[in-house]
């Protein structure tokens, strides 16, 4: 029995000895190799380094002599370049005026919907149905409803613009009440407005939000100076920037009022006119008794105005 448990404890020595000695085998120590071996590593090292620098020099070359043929072609085809350019541009151009003309033919068909649906993407879908257009087609317009605001407001500065001109033979005829002429034409813009009051005031909120605020000011600061420019206004002296941003604040002071009043043909809004347009004559009288205090008021407003212009790139010179 012993003999057995002995010949047992042998068995497990065994088993335990032989991994480590095939490990021991794996560690065993590295031969040293000839220095001719090394030699070649490095040599072959060398070579690859070679190679690639070759490659890039190569390439670099081919790239050079296909800019080069690149140049040499532009210069021998320079015309017909530009005359290919020159009638890739007009087909871009004729393409954007279709591409526009759509556009007002849906938002003009849109406003009918306004009252319904107010100044929303959906009333631009019910206009693009109306005209024969899918309602996906509401895509062309990312601003969404303030599209439809803006459009309404540059067709109705541009209706309003078409009457000064009739009236004063653009702009030949001489006015002979001009403070007159501005309350009229403020009167019919916001009479323009009237269909839509009730919903106005998200057009207005749209209008202020800032992503559209450029747009907004320059269809105010255009409307402005075209009213201005039709009632006589031909000066170049430093009223001419006081003039139109005073008439841009009565101008808005009176849309804010209107949307309040309700009396019968808002009466109470166009005496509200009136009055403030009398009240910013009755203020620049004042002003220009007071040398200095005109000067500090004016150079205020024509800070303002200027910046304005210029951030919107806005320009007045007129023929």
């Amino acid at each position: 029995m012993a003999n057995v448990r002995c010949l047992h404890k042998l068995i497990r020595l065994q088993k335990l000895l032989l991994p480590l000695n095939a490990q021991s085998s794996r560690l065993a120590p590295l031969q040293p190799r000839p220095l001719t071996f090394l030699l070649s590593r490095r040599y072959a090292s060398e070579d690859k380094t070679t190679n690639l620098e070759s490659f890039r020099a190569r390439e670099e070359q081919r790239e050079k002599e296909r800019d080069a043929a690149d140049t040499k072609k532009e210069a021998a085809g320079g015309g017909g370049g530009s005359a290919g350019s020159g009638a890739g541009s007009q087909q871009d151009e004729a393409k954007q005026a279709k591409v526009d003309a759509i556009r007002v033919k849906i938002l003009d068909a849109a406003l009918q919907h306004v009252p319904q649906h107010g100044w929303s993407r959906q009333a631009i879908v019910q206009g693009a149905e109306d005209s024969g257009y899918p309602s996906v087609v509401h895509g062309m317009f990312p601003e969404g409803g303030f599209a439809l605001v803006s459009h309404f407001n540059g067709k109705c500065n541009a209706e309003l613009v078409e009457s000064l001109q009739r009236k004063t033979d653009d702009g030949k005829l001489e006015v002979e009440n001009p403070m007159d002429f501005l309350v009229q034409a403020v009167r019919q813009r916001m009479e323009m407005i009237a269909p839509y009051k009730a919903q106005w005031p998200q057009a207005m909120a749209l209008i202020a939000q800032p992503q559209h605020a450029p747009t907004a000011l320059a269809q105010v600061l255009t409307l402005v100076d075209d009213i201005c420019y039709y009632s006589g206004d031909r000066s170049v002296d430093f009223g001419w920037y006081t003039r139109r941003v005073g008439l841009a604040t009565i101008l808005k002071m009176t849309e804010l009022y209107m949307l309040q009043d309700t009396s019968p043909g808002h009466a109470n809004t166009w005496e509200f006119l009136k009055n403030r347009m009398d009240e910013a004559v009755q203020l620049q009288m004042m002003l220009n008794q007071t040398e200095g205090m005109t000067h500090t008021f004016q150079r205020s407003f024509n800070s303002a105005f200027v910046t304005a212009r210029n951030i919107l790139g806005l320009g007045y010179n007129r023929n």
